[in-house]
């Protein structure tokens, strides 16, 4: 950020444009789980993103029971309120976390061709009944979902609540190798239809584009640049050969 600030100032608009969308996309994918194929809105460019899936489960998909309430979260700036429609439901199976057999939901990021990304963030609403999940894991395919990137504690008596995670290790991927997400309910008693919903799902990500494609950006802001420079010394140039002469001896270039 810092280059393009010591190319920008009193530089030329358009090649600080060119440069800025050159730079890191950064932005957040975010469903409120009307629709399970794509995200509600995303606002990061140059990436990919997976449906959302649901593993060892025998309740599935969207539902309009116990709809999400009681919260608000931050969605790109603005606070929001549970959006209260459908949630994510679930039968999560009971006992200790296997990532083999417990219940999870996954989705997959791809960045653009040649580009990196970094995941940085996460949120979501949560609802468990009693004998729901009472930790929630979030891994990667990164180290093939053997550790924790967060965890979260999520009431168990009915009640929606609403958690979120600053990572102080983001998680890096890339087009050639993408990310895999996991959310792992575990620690339930039993395997009760709805016992576990989910609302309101958000992750923070920023993707860099590759290195040629940067390198490009600022070849093209430093020949507008100099472009710029040129005409504005030729400008210069001519004010100075105009100064003095008699308007008969002008030359073309002069202005009368």
């Amino acid at each position: 950020m810092k280059s393009r600030l010591h190319l920008c100032i009193g530089g030329v608009s358009v090649g600080c444009a060119l440069l800025t969308s050159m730079v890191a996309g950064g932005g957040t994918i975010y469903w409120n789980m009307n629709d399970l194929a794509q995200p509600t809105s995303n606002t990061v460019t140059n990436l990919t993103v997976g449906a959302i899936s649901q593993g060892n489960t025998t309740t599935t998909g969207s539902s309009t029971q116990s709809a999400s309430s009681g919260y608000s979260f931050t969605l790109n700036g603005q606070t929001t309120s549970a959006s209260g429609s459908t949630n994510l439901t679930f039968s999560a199976r009971p006992g200790l976390l296997d990532t083999g057999s417990s219940t999870s939901v996954s989705l997959s990021l791809t960045p653009a061709v040649g580009s990196s990304g970094t995941l940085n963030a996460i949120g979501f609403g949560s609802r468990s009944t009693a004998s729901g999940p009472t930790t929630l894991s979030l891994r990667s395919s990164t180290d093939n979902f053997s550790t924790d990137i967060a965890s979260f504690s999520p009431l168990t008596g009915g009640t929606w609540a609403y958690f979120t995670s600053i990572f102080s290790a983001p998680v890096s991927f890339s087009s050639d190798s993408p990310l895999t997400l996991r959310l792992y309910g575990s620690g339930g008693s039993t395997a009760s239809a709805g016992n576990w919903r989910l609302d309101d799902l958000q992750f923070d990500v920023v993707v860099v584009p590759e290195p040629a494609a940067v390198a490009l950006g600022l070849l093209g802001v430093a020949g507008s640049l100099a472009g710029t420079r040129q005409i504005g010394r030729r400008q210069r140039e001519s004010v100075t050969r105009c100064v003095g002469q008699a308007a008969a001896s002008r030359s073309s270039n002069c202005s009368s």
